[in-house]
């Protein structure tokens, strides 16, 4: 025995020694090989002052220097008991609380107990309703695990990602209640500047690749068009390539770029060229299909 849980000990010692049937006189003597630390320095004290007489004033002694005070209302501290942890904690204090009490009836017990549960518990008891304080203290845990598993697995600020709801950019008239909504697109803003360079370098107005009639841009865009005033914008829905730049440059002459191949210079295939042996008007050619020439080209004398 060290000083503490003296009460625990006490019921020990009288247990041990009823058992082996220890005469009370020489309980005290027995008692002194069991005790080490503030206990025994407090033993030893008592004993150089013949302080210990019997059996009974050595528990009493050991009762005023080690356990709770004589003055202390243990029963109004258990009937003030709550939970604040688990059921299997509170269980534990209520039952250390409640062997310093003493008169107490069955159903008192029982209800003190259920009242210092938490509400959700309480609830359920309340249903169940248990005859005896063990009873209810076998219930209590099992609502409890019960209630623990019924606990949604996340997290309560957990949210979903928000949607966003990307605007058009360009709105379509259109007599169908369910038209597709057009896509925002990225928009390229080009001025008369701009446009009267691009179209001195023969380059498409949408992408910057050469323009050419039957050309297609890699990528759908919108375009927007600056007036002379730079006033207006002109917002236009995606649209081929070829008719975007026809009516930028309506009425304005058209660059031509020939492109002529190697293989088509010197009636040399490449290996994806087809080469074929035909004849006009009696005159013997050769013609090559898929050189890489962007037109049709024929040597003049035979054109002649």
């Amino acid at each position: 025995f060290d000083g503490s849980e003296p009460l625990d000990w006490i019921f020990q010692a009288d247990q041990f020694f009823s058992f082996y049937q220890i005469p009370h006189e020489q309980r005290i003597d027995m008692v002194s090989f069991y005790m080490k630390g503030e206990a025994l320095s407090w033993f030893k004290w008592m004993h150089q002052n013949q302080q210990l007489h019997d059996w009974e004033s050595f528990i009493q002694a050991i009762e005023a220097r080690f356990g709770p005070s004589a003055y202390q209302n243990h029963e109004a501290e258990l009937l003030k008991l709550k939970q604040t942890s688990t059921v299997a904690e509170f269980q534990q204090r209520f039952e250390k609380l409640s062997n310093r009490v003493f008169g107490l009836s069955p159903v008192t017990l029982r209800n003190c107990f259920i009242s210092g549960l938490t509400p959700a518990i309480q609830h359920e008891l309340a249903i169940l309703r248990p005859v005896t304080v063990h009873q209810a203290m076998g219930l209590a845990r099992l609502v409890e695990d019960k209630l623990r598993d019924s606990k949604p697995k996340f997290s309560s600020r957990f949210s979903p990602p928000p949607t966003t709801d990307i605007p058009s950019s360009v709105s379509h008239p259109s007599s169908s209640s369910h038209a597709t909504p057009t896509p925002s697109f990225p928009i390229k803003k080009l001025s008369n500047a701009q446009m009267q360079d691009r179209r001195s370098k023969g380059l498409c107005f949408n992408c910057d690749e050469n323009f050419y009639p039957g050309h297609k841009c890699t990528q759908t865009q919108f375009l927007l068009l600056l007036a002379e005033e730079e006033s207006h914008i002109v917002d236009q829905p995606s649209t081929p390539c070829e008719d975007i730049n026809t009516m930028l440059i309506e009425n304005q002459p058209l660059p031509i770029h020939l492109q002529l191949s190697p293989q088509a210079l010197t009636s040399q295939p490449s290996p994806q060229t087809l080469r074929f042996k035909g004849s006009i008007d009696g005159l013997g050619v050769t013609i090559l299909i898929d050189t890489g020439s962007s037109h049709n080209i024929m040597q003049p004398r035979i054109a002649h």
